[in-house]
Parts: C-alpha cells; structure tokens; sequence
C-alpha cells in the first residue's frame, strides 16, 4: 500500500495515484492480484502488457500479499507466454521512432543497435523531438489514450463469481476480494443470493462489465481500504440504475467479512444498522457507509 503514516499495515489509498500519477492526459494499466499465485502470474502478464503497448504498467499489491506466505504454482518456463516489444524492420536512414505504426503503438529500436532517436518526457514529434505545435500534440496525446482504448477486450481482465443468480453484487479488488469472498459463501449457505465482480485489471477501470452488472443486481456493495476511490468509478458508469454501497476503512486494518455482511440490504445478515458518513439520493452519488464498530455476530464473522 502507499505511504499512509501506518507503516507496515495494509491500505488501498493509492488506487487513484496508480491512475492519474503521472503528468499528461492517457490511459494507464494497473493490475490488483488477490494472492500469491495470481501476483506471481500477473507480474508476467505486466511485463507482457508494458512490452506490447509500451507503457508502465502498474502491479497493485498491499502489504497483506507482502507479508503472506502462501503455496505458489511455478509453471515451467517455456510454457509461460513472453511478449516481446517489436524490433524496427528498416534501416536506420529510414526508421521514424514514434510513427504510429498503424496501431498506435510506435516501434522502439533498443538502445546501441545503431538507430537514433530522443527521448523526452514532453510532447513530441514523430522523431521525438519537444513540440508545441497544436496540431502535433493533439495528435500525440490521442495516440497515447486510443492505444490503450481501442484494446480494452485485450488488457481489461475480471474475475465473475456466483452472479448468474445473483441479487446482490460485491465489487471487490486485490485482498478484499478474499473477505468479499468469505462473505459470500455465507450468505450462500443462508439462502442469500449474492455474487462477486472483481477487476483483475483495475485500470482502465472496466466500465462495460459494471454497467452490465448494473442491470441484473439490487444492490453493488464496494467494499475498499480507503475513504472512497473506487466506488466513485461504480457510481460513475452504474450512473442510477441500481444502488451502491461503499464500505470504507483507512485505519491500517483489513476490512473483514463480518462488516460486509452488516452492508448487505438483508434484514436477517444486520444486527444492528450501520451508522453512514455520509449518504446520497440513488441518482445523485454514492453512498458511503462506515464499517461497523463490531463485527457481525454470525457463525463465520471474523
């Protein structure tokens, strides 16, 4: 987790800073494992992404995984899929490094292989070169965001879980979606309909599979450690069409599945109603709730 004053202790404040800490307007790529074995996969499959598309990609681990011990599966390495950036196929005389390559994604020669070519981190040319000329940026930095854009079927990954009947929804990531998880199997085994959405890839965040969530559940429950990040982005593209619940905490502890229980709209899973931080109508914006100062008396409450 991020700098958060609590050392050593677990939190998801930087979801947003994984998105947008970076100068420039252009998508970016951040993955949430859950555990072990899938952070182990899915700093392979970064690799992969930053080669393909040739840009930073973020792996979002907390200080739960860092701290796990946990049996890990170690494939033989030639099974593994390795993506490696392109090579220029011209002459160096004729080679443009930031020519958009019919995909968006300019093909970089590696350094000492004879190419020449500038690097900067300010908007440039074809030749990499700084430029102010509005035309020459505008083109630029729409190269940056469609790149990532129009390839959202490839880098945007969830994880669906007991939704086909579902009425009510967890939206969960990275090790939150372990407690989502707990939860649910309890209010399975008392008869209670609930499912779990949790983005694997949490940027570019996945817009299309929570609107379609949003037509089939009540209620989407965000549990997340922070004060509300990501349940802004469900409100966003849910946009009124059923209602969202944030459970928030930023005090170094993870939220456990007792607290999720107290959220669900379920009069028979609530011993006693939360007390909200702050709540909206349905249309207008997010609910935030806070967790519950016990936890859930249940048979599984942590």
């Amino acid at each position: 987790g991020p700098s958060t004053g609590l050392p050593t202790l677990p939190s998801q404040s930087d979801v947003m800073q994984a998105r947008w800490g970076t100068h420039g307007d252009h998508e970016s790529i951040a993955l949430a494992p859950t555990d072990l074995n899938e952070a182990y996969h899915l700093t392979i499959r970064a690799f992969n992404l930053a080669e393909k598309y040739r840009t930073p990609v973020v792996l979002l681990g907390d200080e739960i995984l860092a701290h796990m011990s946990e049996r890990v599966d170690i494939p033989d390495p030639s099974t593994l899929e390795i993506i490696n950036r392109e090579k220029p196929t011209v002459p160096p005389e004729e080679y443009i490094p930031y020519a958009s390559n019919g995909r968006g994604v300019p093909i970089l020669a590696d350094f000492f292989d004879g190419y020449r070519y500038h690097v900067t981190g300010l908007t440039h040319d074809e030749y990499g070169f700084p430029t102010e000329d509005p035309v020459i940026s505008e083109a630029h930095n729409r190269r940056l965001m469609h790149k990532i854009l129009d390839n959202l079927d490839d880098i945007v990954q969830v994880e669906e879980y007991k939704l086909n009947d579902a009425e009510f929804a967890i939206l969960a990531y990275g090790t939150t979606a372990r407690s989502a998880l707990a939860a649910i199997a309890d209010a399975r085994a008392r008869g209670f309909r609930v499912g779990l959405l949790r983005p694997i890839t949490l940027w570019p965040f996945p817009d299309k599979q929570v609107r379609a969530l949003a037509e089939r559940v009540r209620t989407i429950l965000v549990p997340e450690m922070n004060l509300g990040q990501v349940v802004r982005e469900v409100e966003r593209c849910v946009a009124g069409r059923t209602k969202v619940i944030g459970i928030h905490k930023s005090n170094g502890t993870p939220i456990t599945p007792a607290e999720i229980m107290m959220h669900l709209p379920i009069a028979p899973l609530r011993t006693k109603p939360a007390k909200p931080v702050r709540e909206f109508p349905k249309k207008a914006g997010p609910e935030l709730v806070a967790g519950v100062e016990e936890d859930w008396g249940g048979e599984n409450g942590a």
